[in-house]
This record gives structure tokens, C-alpha cells and sequence, in this order.
């Protein structure tokens, strides 16, 4: 059955051990619980694993996320499976939140109108 579950996977999820598959119903529960691993994607409304847990601490929330989501829909065996090569890059820290996003070269981070510069 876990193999199922790993075709199911979402496409966003970062290869590793957590994954959450297409029954996630966007509840906001592993979010809560594990902010620094899951994150939203906005434009299908579901979750991902934006980042595999590395301390401790993240994988007590991965693991409580993965208890409580209602739909049963985050998983704990990708490292069982292989995860296909990718030639996407890694998301920049900005792109994360774990980051301030850089300030614009071209405007020095003027968020103005174009037609406000005169």
C-alpha cells in the first residue's frame, strides 16, 4: 500500500522521507503544526513538504503533522522509494520564508508605479 501512496505524491514535495500525496484537503493542520516543513500552494489549495525536517524538533512536528492530518494524506517512507531526477533547482531561501526577500537591483525595492518616478 505505501507504494500507492508514493505514486500519489505531490509533485511539490522536496524528495525525502515526508511527502504528502493528492488527499490533502488543505485543512491548514500540518502547517500549523510544522511550519519550517510544510508550506501552502496557493494556485492547486493543498500542502507540501517545502523542506525535509533536519532537527529534532522539526521531525516531532512532521511527525505530529503526520498523526493529526485528518485526511491521512502526509506519509514518513519516501526514503524507501526513488525519487525521480529532477533538473529543477532548489527554491531560493527567500522563496521559503526562511528569508527577507532581496531588494530589487533596478528600483532599490521602490515599489512605485513606473509612471510615479517622474
Amino acid at each position: 500500500m505505501p507504494a500507492a501512496n508514493f505514486d500519489h505524491r505531490l509533485p511539490d514535495n522536496v524528495p525525502g522521507k515526508y511527502y504528502v500525496d493528492d488527499q490533502c484537503l488543505d485543512c491548514d493542520l500540518c502547517r500549523e503544526t510544522a511550519p519550517t516543513v510544510f508550506r501552502r500552494k496557493d494556485s492547486n489549495g493543498h500542502s507540501f513538504v517545502m523542506k525535509q525536517p533536519q532537527t529534532a524538533e522539526e521531525f516531532a512536528q512532521a511527525n505530529e503533522a503526520m498523526e493529526g492530518c485528518p485526511c491521512e494524506a502526509i506519509f514518513a517512507d519516501g526514503d524507501e522509494f526513488e525519487w525521480p531526477d529532477t533538473d529543477l533547482q532548489p527554491l531560493p531561501a527567500w522563496r521559503t520564508g526562511l528569508a527577507k526577500k532581496p531588494v530589487c537591483r533596478h528600483c532599490g525595492g521602490n515599489r512605485r508605479p513606473w509612471w510615479r518616478f517622474w
